[in-house]
């Protein structure tokens, strides 16, 4: 059994139920990421699931892209790792073409096909506007 750090898991999940629930539903409040948890893992508290729910938890968030890779070389933004930006940008157009999100192995096919590299958490800050870019223009230029 893997011993995680509990608390580390806590902020996460309520990062990404935010960002989730901001999406889908426009706002997030107590009431609605209760109501998420209770829906999703069947408590409506980290506090009362087990560690292997908070991890699935987490990596369904991360799967669906609103949770961003935690590790990324270099940092975010720093030298030419892609921006928060960038990230969030791409996961918006994955989504819109029906993709799970950032780990989605169809985003991934494209961005080989596109700039060039096997996966999507390796793209550079140029790279990324590449597929950006390769996207906007599949998806008919709705996304200035």
């Amino acid at each position: 059994m893997v011993d995680i750090n509990r608390n580390k898991y806590y902020g996460m999940i309520h990062k990404g139920v935010q960002a989730l629930l901001k999406d889908r539903m426009g706002f997030c409040d107590d009431d609605e990421y209760r109501n998420y948890l209770g829906i999703t893992v069947g408590k409506t508290s980290c506090k009362e699931m087990t560690d292997e729910e908070l991890m699935d938890l987490v990596k369904g968030l991360r799967d669906e892209g609103y949770l961003t890779f935690n590790k990324q070389p270099g940092g975010q933004g720093e030298g030419n790792r892609p921006t928060n930006a960038q990230w969030a940008k791409l996961a918006a157009l994955a989504k819109d073409k029906g993709w799970s999100g950032l780990n989605d192995a169809r985003l991934d096919a494209f961005v080989e096909r596109t700039a060039g590299v096997k996966k999507t958490r390796w793209l550079t800050r140029t790279k990324i506007s590449e597929v950006i870019l390769g996207l906007e223009r599949w998806l008919g230029g709705r996304h200035g």
